[in-house]
């Protein structure tokens, strides 16, 4: 073993989950297309959209709950997993163990440009890193991005359905009551769109496994000079979260 080679490993869990349900390892598989969502609602509306059945041997249950179903005839996992980067990351490692090769997520996310307004949807190019778990995997000089063929096939869906939408960078913190004005000034006149928790993360964790990865991100508050406006519940948030799941389940099922 090396000194850099991880001595716990996604495998390890996945054998040892094995060992507990007493059942053959190579049964703990899951389809090789992925939705990952981190809110209840969203995790329910896309469980529908491919009229999903949770998978009984998946340990966490409904903490973080996982199913299986179809869409266009293509078999899709969707699975809602915990908020902030660390977290995600250890069970999407686990996911990607048991067969994930092709992962698109959707999330919230906070727009940091005047011109954003709840329920806009963006389709992330790259993820600033600004959370600690993705230096675990890659140096602090690597750029993190989404998958090309993905990304731009989500465009042109989204396109086609006339379905407006931005396409830009996101910034990826782990520290939301950290959002500082130093910090939201410097990444606003870079011109990133937006922050959320996750994604950069995600991006780095689906480069260092060699799986392509992408996400989309709906405006669910928004960061200003003057403070933090919230529209979590929005009737527009909840809308175009439904718009945005049904097209990534489209590109997904024709990938």
């Amino acid at each position: 073993m090396s000194e850099d080679e991880s001595i716990a490993r996604p495998t390890d869990f996945i054998h040892y989950v094995a060992r507990i349900r007493r059942v053959p390892v190579e049964t703990l598989k899951v389809p090789e297309r992925l939705l990952i969502t981190y809110q209840r609602s969203t995790f329910e509306k896309a469980k529908n959209l491919v009229d999903g059945k949770c998978a009984d041997w998946w340990i966490y249950g409904e903490a973080q709950p996982f199913c299986v179903g179809k869409f266009n005839d293509a078999e899709i996992g969707v699975a809602r997993i915990w908020i902030g980067a660390s977290a995600a990351i250890m069970t999407l490692e686990e996911i990607i163990a048991c067969g994930a090769q092709k992962l698109f997520e959707v999330g919230l996310a906070g727009g940091i440009q005047t011109f954003l307004q709840p329920g806009d949807v963006i389709v992330v190019t790259r993820a600033i890193r600004d959370e600690g778990t993705s230096f675990h995997y890659l140096p602090k000089r690597v750029k993190v991005e989404s998958h090309h063929n993905l990304r731009n096939e989500l465009i042109l869906h989204l396109d086609r359905k006339k379905v407006k939408h931005y396409v830009g960078s996101v910034w990826s913190t782990d520290g939301v009551y950290r959002e500082t004005l130093g910090k939201f000034r410097k990444f606003k006149d870079a011109g990133v769109l937006a922050v959320n928790m996750e994604t950069s993360a995600v991006f780095a964790l689906a480069k260092y496994r060699k799986i392509e990865a992408a996400s989309a991100q709906v405006i669910s508050d928004t960061l200003t000079e003057n403070g933090w406006l919230q529209a979590f519940e929005h009737q527009s948030v909840t809308e175009k979260t439904e718009i945005v799941l049904k097209a990534v389940l489209e590109v997904l099922s024709e990938s």
